[in-house]
């Protein structure tokens, strides 16, 4: 007998910025996509400061799942947004068909990095109106 391969349509990687601790939002996370109903099939921290998670969850709660990956801090990359957009439009456009089909996604986590010049002109901003 031979193992039934599942067939899963929605097999998204993200890539996602995060600013503060990968850890701490990992975690987040985590108990974020099982609180909608998702399952993690797997974490990890890498040495280089990123973070990787990979998870399935039923297409249904597709916006849940979405707004969990903004609610965390996370800045999606623009591929990122047009993925999770075109997935929750197709589903909502096909919810009779396709609520309880599986989708995973592959979510990677980069530490945000913040670009001199920006700093530079927030610093200086900062400097002359002291009070806002």
């Amino acid at each position: 007998m031979q193992p039934v391969e599942e067939k899963i349509d929605w097999d998204l990687t993200l890539t996602g910025f995060d600013s503060g601790d990968r850890q701490r939002t990992i975690r987040f996370l985590s108990g974020a996509i099982i609180g909608c109903g998702g399952w993690v099939l797997s974490r990890s921290l890498d040495a280089s400061d990123s973070a990787e998670i990979t998870f399935e969850f039923a297409r249904v709660i597709s916006v849940e799942i979405y707004s969990v990956l903004i609610a965390a801090g996370l800045e999606l990359s623009r591929d990122a947004h047009l993925s999770m957009t075109e997935l929750c439009q197709c589903t909502k456009a096909l919810i009779d068909t396709c609520a309880y089909d599986i989708a995973r996604i592959r979510l990677l986590v980069l530490p945000k990095v913040v670009q001199p010049e920006r700093k530079k002109r927030e610093t200086t901003k900062t400097a002359k109106n002291p009070g806002s």
